[in-house]
This record gives structure tokens, C-alpha cells and sequence, in this order.
């Protein structure tokens, strides 16, 4: 089953020490399951309220309890099977678990995104925790202020380095009054992330007792559309078939059928779901092809049920995945995208694919509207999914973007018009790969070209840019000049001059390497895009490059969510 992994060690539970005392505080959440209340309740012994120590006063994502299992099963010699281990966490999701609002701005965490994320709201909180992990996995929890303090209590037991090397400050206290005349702050940086975190995310919120009075199973058996993107293939559109469990209402089997809309290829898929709290969606889905085609599927369900999102990944590292976005659909004619984003000015007959959900068969030019200056002048072939329309653009329609109908559906800025391609950018503009294959995974890294027009005020970057969509370019890579002569080039690894997907060599130290060093480095990312010849302007190569940081393994992970499990 998809969903979540849990170390499995086979047997009952086994007889563990104590956990160590703790100043219950009397706002806990009582825990009423006979399984949780069994497979943890030799350490967290219940109260006469049903409040289970520790357990009771935090709230968690599914992932975080899944940690916390982990966690006791590694430090704690907990034993606990597969199948208990799902239900303590499903129930403990469900009911220790986090509203949609306070999930969202964390959802980066479990979606395994690789992003600059900075926590504004306290510098002190920021500096203090994201010295080891990430702050999305702080602000994807909830606790009692003794929780925290028992949160930090932990890390000190299990990892006592950490008290000098980031709880505690490096000098002597301040001396001077702070800027608005108060007594300087002498408290250590663990303090004041402390008194931070304890009333920003409290055990009980307007929000979890909202959320937890009105959560319920899901209902999304029936028919969605999916759009979404592959990074280096572009977008994509298709279809999901979603089916419920009768045995197991928050369970469900997907059909899966995309289509990649710059190529064409199909991509088919079936899977299996689990929703969590009421609208964390965790599956699992392959292609005919097997595990190895495993993707892990992370989503959020919004409040009516007609709108799924989030990403789907696999990857050494979770790096490689598709947004996703399901809505769901039933006759009416719906309109998804493009296979193309721009159209050229002054040029007829482009082809343009229409992706989208029930379009009629009998489809006709008219019922294809882009606006003035563009003509359909015949269709080339239809499906329900699918419609091609050959186009032409007139010599003077207007550069910029077009919204498109068809047959009473629209998409909005579904093409531009232009008349040349001023610039390319590589995305992302910096990025991270890491070594491996021998003892520990590879990260690879994904570049797409993205082509521009300058707009009307004829200046690159400015807010009247046209976005063009991906080109396809010739992609290479150059010397980054961090270390003179270190080669980095010849020894970090390969980039697919078709693609833009870098792989990173071996890790390890590297004998033909000048010293026998590893083959992490710096280099440039380059694309060249062949631009036409357009408006008195010659045919020229447009260049474009990205930093990519080739680095070591990661070599201790905890929170692994081995995609696709």
C-alpha cells in the first residue's frame, strides 16, 4: 500500500524505559484509539483524562509522526509492525493533526521542494533551528510551551553538540540597551527561538478546533483533469479517474493518463491514495513499468472538493517531480492548455494543440476564438482531449497575450503573439546537485530555456516582458571560476546537451583528479538558443547560463521519505 513507510521491526511491542518525566500541563488532546493507546502506551502512559505524555500535547503532518515512529523505533527500541504503525499514524494525522491553514505555508516541506525559504518572523528562531533542518519542519508542528521546552531537551540529550555549536551564544552577553532604550537582551539564542515558537504555534488554535469540527472523509471518487508540469518537459494535461475504497473511506485507487503537451507522449499511470486529516492527500502511483516508476504523491485537498494540488516526485533525493493540479470535471467542455505558448506574428498556418476535457467532435473554426488578428482557418484533427487548429496571424495583430475560447470554454493568456525572441533565461538560475552512485544516491538537476520578447518598452526585464515559454536549446557547460585551474568542468558530472539534465559523477575521491580529490564544483550552465532572422534583425545564437553547486552527499538523513514509499 502507498503511503507511508515506517521501520519494521517484526513483533509486538516491546518493554522500554520510561520516558522521562514531564510537567503535564491540563490542555492536552485525550487519545481514545485502542490501537495508539497499545502500541505506545508503555512509555506514554495515559492520565485519568486520556492524555497520553508527550504524545497528547504536539500536533503533527502525517510525515512528522511518521518521523517521530521512526524516531522511537531507531533511539527508543520501540517495535511496532507495518500495519500498526500505519494506523497509529493515520490516527494520530487525523486527530493531533493540522487545519489547511496552518499546513499550507509548511507544504513546501512535505512536498519536497527545493526552495530559498526565509521565516521572517523571527530572525532568532530562523538562525537557531535551520543551522540542522529546514524551518518547514518546525512550522509544520504545534506543542504546548512544555513541549517545546521538552523539544529542546531531546535535541540536547540526543545531540549534546548542539548546545555550544547553536543553542548558546558565542561571546559575552550584550551590555548595551537596545536601540529603544530597553535593558540589552541577555538571553541565549535558544530563548529567545523558544519564547518565539511557543505562542506562534501553539498546541490550540482558532484554527485546529475549526478544522477538527468539521473534518470529515473526503467524497472525491469520480473525474478530474490534471495539469501540471515537468521540469525540462513542460506542461502537461490529462486525466485522473479517482475511485473510493468501500471498506476504507479516506482510501482510493487513481487512474492516470497525461499527455506531455509540447511532444505529445502519454504517460499512464495507476496508483493508490490515502487522505489524511481530511485533505492530505499521500499516494502512490507507477506506470506499467513498475516500482522503479514509483512517485510519491504529496496534494492537498481544498474545502469543496473539487480542487487537488501539489507534487508528485521520486529521485535519490525527491528532486525530480511534476506540479500537479486535479480539478474536477464532469460534461461540460473544459479548455487546459496549449501545446505551444506564443504564436508569430505575420506567419500562417501554425498549428497550435488545444488540451482539454469533452471537446465537441464537431468542432469548427468558429468555434475557436484568439482574438483579433488570428484566424483559425481549419481544424486538423479532434479528440475529447485533444483538438489541433492550423493559425493564422496577421502581419499587424497586436504583440501580447491572448485569451482563448472554444466552444463556450476559456483559458486566459493561453498564447502570445510576437514578432522576434529578444533573450533567453535558464531556469532554475542556480541549483544544487550532489555526487553519488557508489555508497549514497545522486541528486541530479533539471535546466529548462525559457524565451522572451522585451515588450513594448524594448528593455529586457522589465514588467511588459513577453513570456515566450520554453525553447529548446543546446545546453553545455563552462568553467566557474571559484578555484583557478580545479577542472571542475571535466569531473562534476554530465549535462544532457538535448535535455538540460545534469548528472553528477561518483562520489568518492577521484584518482585521475589533480590531488585525488572528489569531484564536487562550480560550474556555468549554458544554453544557446538558434533565434530566426525577424524584422531586419539576422539570424543569431542567444546565450543564457545558471550556477550549479555540484556538492557531497548528504550523508546522515532522517526525515528520508524514500519517494514513491
Amino acid at each position: 500500500m502507498a503511503m507511508l513507510l515506517v521501520t519494521v521491526l517484526a513483533g509486538a511491542v516491546s518493554t522500554q524505559q520510561p520516558a522521562a518525566p514531564t510537567a503535564k500541563p491540563d490542555d492536552g488532546i485525550p487519545i481514545t484509539d485502542a490501537t495508539v493507546r497499545k502500541a505506545c502506551g508503555t512509555c506514554h502512559r495515559p492520565d485519568d483524562k486520556g492524555q497520553m505524555s508527550r504524545i497528547s500535547f504536539q500536533r503533527h503532518t502525517p510525515e512528522g509522526w511518521q518521523t517521530i515512529i521512526q524516531r522511537m523505533a531507531a533511539l527508543n527500541g520501540l517495535n511496532i509492525d507495518p500495519q500498526t504503525a500505519r494506523q497509529v499514524v493515520k490516527y494520530l494525522s487525523d486527530n493531533l493533526g493540522l487545519a489547511p491553514e496552518e499546513a499550507k505555508p509548511a507544504a513546501f516541506e512535505v512536498e519536497r521542494r527545493l526552495i530559498d525559504y526565509k521565516y521572517s518572523a523571527s530572525a532568532d528562531a530562523e538562525s537557531t533551528c535551520n543551522r540542522c533542518h529546514s524551518m518547514g519542519r518546525v512550522i509544520s508542528q504545534r506543542r504546548t510551551r512544555g513541549e517545546w521546552d521538552l523539544l529542546i531537551a531531546m535535541h540536547r540529550g540526543w545531540y549534546p553538540l548542539v548546545d555550544n555549536q547553536v543553542f548558546r551564544r558565542n561571546g559575552p552577553p550584550p551590555r548595551d540597551p537596545s536601540a529603544d532604550g530597553r535593558p540589552p537582551d541577555t538571553r541565549q539564542p535558544v530563548e529567545k527561538a523558544l519564547d518565539h515558537l511557543a505562542p506562534a504555534f501553539p498546541l490550540k488554535t482558532p484554527e485546529w478546533t475549526a478544522w477538527s469540527a468539521t473534518m470529515r472523509p473526503a467524497r472525491l471518487d469520480g473525474t478530474w483533469t490534471l495539469s501540471g508540469w515537468d521540469a525540462g518537459k513542460g506542461a502537461i494535461y490529462g486525466r485522473v479517474t479517482i475511485a473510493a475504497d468501500p471498506a476504507a473511506p479516506d482510501e482510493f485507487t487513481t487512474s492516470i493518463t497525461y499527455r506531455v503537451a509540447r511532444t505529445g507522449e502519454t504517460v499512464t499511470r495507476s496508483g493508490r491514495t490515502v487522505v489524511y486529516t481530511g485533505f492530505q492527500w499521500r499516494g502512490r502511483s507507477t506506470t506499467a513499468a513498475g516500482a522503479d516508476s514509483a512517485m510519491r504523491e504529496v496534494m492537498s485537498v481544498d474545502r469543496d472538493w473539487r480542487q487537488i494540488e501539489g507534487r508528485w516526485f521520486t529521485g535519490g533525493y525527491d528532486e525530480v517531480g511534476l506540479d500537479v493540479r486535479l480539478e474536477r470535471v464532469g460534461a461540460e467542455t473544459r479548455v487546459l492548455g496549449t501545446d505551444r505558448a506564443a504564436l508569430k506574428q505575420g506567419a500562417a498556418g501554425q498549428e497550435l494543440k488545444i488540451y482539454g476535457a469533452n471537446l465537441p467532435s464537431s468542432l469548427r473554426p468558429q468555434d475557436i476564438d484568439l482574438g483579433p488578428g488570428l484566424t483559425v482557418s481549419r481544424i486538423v484533427s479532434v479528440t475529447p482531449d485533444v483538438a489541433a487548429a492550423a493559425i493564422d496571424v496577421a502581419a499587424n495583430a497586436s504583440l501580447g497575450a491572448r485569451d482563448l475560447y472554444v466552444a463556450g470554454a476559456s483559458k486566459s493568456k493561453a498564447v502570445v503573439v510576437y514578432d522576434r525572441v529578444d533573450a533567453i533565461k535558464v531556469k532554475p538560475d542556480w541549483t544544487m546537485a550532489r555526487v553519488g552512485g557508489s555508497m549514497f544516491p545522486k541528486m541530479l538537476a533539471q535546466f529548462e530555456a525559457w524565451a522572451f520578447h522585451n515588450g513594448a518598452d524594448g528593455r529586457p526585464d522589465t514588467p511588459d516582458d513577453l513570456n515566450l515559454g520554453l525553447v529548446d536549446a543546446a545546453w553545455s557547460m563552462e568553467e566557474y571560476a571559484a578555484t583557478y585551474d580545479d577542472d571542475d568542468v571535466k569531473h562534476v558530472g554530465t549535462l544532457d546537451a538535448a535535455t538540460g539534465r545534469f548528472t553528477p559523477n561518483v562520489d568518492g575521491p577521484n584518482p585521475v583528479r589533480k590531488g585525488s580529490r572528489n569531484n564536487i564544483g562550480d560550474v556555468w550552465v549554458v544554453a544557446k538558443y538558434a533565434a530566426e532572422a525577424s524584422g531586419g534583425r539576422s539570424a543569431a545564437t542567444i546565450r543564457a547560463r545558471a550556477h550549479l553547486l555540484v556538492t557531497v552527499p548528504l550523508y546522515m538523513r532522517f526525515d528520508r521519505s524514500a519517494g514513491g514509499q
